[in-house]
């Protein structure tokens, strides 16, 4: 079962968004979030540790094209990094799928 984590409130979406640093890349668009920071209003519980599923990157380095990832890229671009999940839903696994980019200036 998929839990939607948006909701529409008139023609913008309200989505939970999660930020931390990228610990642990798991493929060439899955990796661990160690969440450090969660958005008021979030309609869903996110635990310390996340597992990240990019349904799309606005990352330096990665390649736009997401046939061209790869976990050396994605490595080179979340490990260490701050980053924004602006969570779509989750899977059957309970694996957050997220549109994940760099945090901007002030960390948020």
């Amino acid at each position: 079962m998929e839990l939607l984590i948006c909701e529409s409130i008139g023609n913008q979406a309200v989505v939970d968004i999660i930020w931390g640093n990228g610990s642990e890349v798991l493929s060439a668009d899955s990796f661990i979030l160690s969440v450090t920071h969660k958005k008021n209003g979030n309609r869903d519980d996110y635990s310390e540790s996340e597992t990240i599923v990019m349904t799309s990157a606005d990352l330096p380095g990665m390649p736009h094209d997401k046939d061209e990832w790869t976990t050396e890229s994605l490595k080179a671009c979340v490990i260490g990094a701050f980053l924004k999940c602006e969570v779509g839903e989750r899977d059957g696994a309970g694996a957050v799928l997220a549109k994940v980019s760099h945090s901007g200036a002030g960390g948020y």
